[in-house]
């Protein structure tokens, strides 16, 4: 077994280089850190994989786990130069990005500027619990590290579109339900068929001119608070329209 001890190393350059966007970009790769998530999100799709990285000390306790894929060993202090965080227990894997793709099925969510990797994260872990497909349109990288953490698996498992124009989500079928503090109780809704929920920016909400073409507007009930955090409202309203909603 051939380990990896300089930072030199082609591999190793590499790797870090995806922790910025433009070379993630530029060699449609990204990377996922942490022994449950990596081997979830390679189990998930293991077409995307493009090879497992693991510590020296964490081959010789998990590298049995990851005997379906290409494996690099390094050597554990050159590892810690590739982790963002101390959690990695050593476990990383390299993805192919996939292609963006168009909803297909009878609900979607599409974010509006969400900025915050914690929140894209979140939102992404819980549409792929709720059955969405989901649209990013100037969003937070949803294969930042940082998103990456947050979503666990569901950043491989969802099905995703990049700068989908909300109205050829309309033209496909989808209402557009904008969630908005001006909106009608989601609770006392009824199911709007094939829908899109649209989840605005973290401080200034969704887009005016997205707000114009929807077909309706939706918002949580709330005691003595202005706004919810925009993860929370969006799981929330997800769930309620999937599952509450008649």
């Amino acid at each position: 077994m051939e380990v990896i001890t300089s930072t030199d190393n082609k591999t190793v350059k590499r790797i870090c280089k995806l922790k910025q966007k433009k070379y993630r970009d530029e060699y449609g790769e990204f990377f996922v850190e942490g022994f449950k998530n990596v081997l979830d999100s390679c189990a998930a799709r293991p077409d995307l994989v493009r090879f497992v990285a693991l510590s020296e000390t964490a081959y010789k306790s998990r590298g049995d786990s990851f005997t379906d894929y290409d494996i690099t060993v390094f050597s554990d202090g050159v590892f810690e130069k590739l982790t963002e965080t101390d959690s990695s227990q050593g476990v990383m894997s390299v993805h192919r990005i996939p292609k963006s793709r168009f909803p297909n099925g009878e609900r979607c969510i599409l974010l509006d500027r969400v900025r915050d990797p914690g929140n894209v994260g979140t939102i992404l872990r819980t549409a792929v619990a709720c059955g969405y497909d989901i649209v990013l349109n100037n969003c937070a990288d949803m294969y930042s590290p940082k998103v990456i953490r947050s979503a666990m698996s569901a950043a491989v498992k969802c099905r995703a579109g990049i700068d989908i124009p909300p109205s050829e989500l309309k033209a496909a079928g989808y209402k557009l339900i904008v969630a908005d503090m001006r909106g009608q109780n989601v609770f006392e809704s009824k199911r709007a068929g094939k829908y899109c929920i649209v989840v605005g920016n973290e401080a200034s909400g969704v887009d005016g001119q997205i707000i114009a073409m929807a077909d309706g507007l939706m918002a949580l009930p709330q005691n003595n608070m202005e706004s919810l955090n925009a993860a929370v409202a969006a799981s929330v309203m997800m769930f309620a329209m999937r599952y509450a909603v008649k």
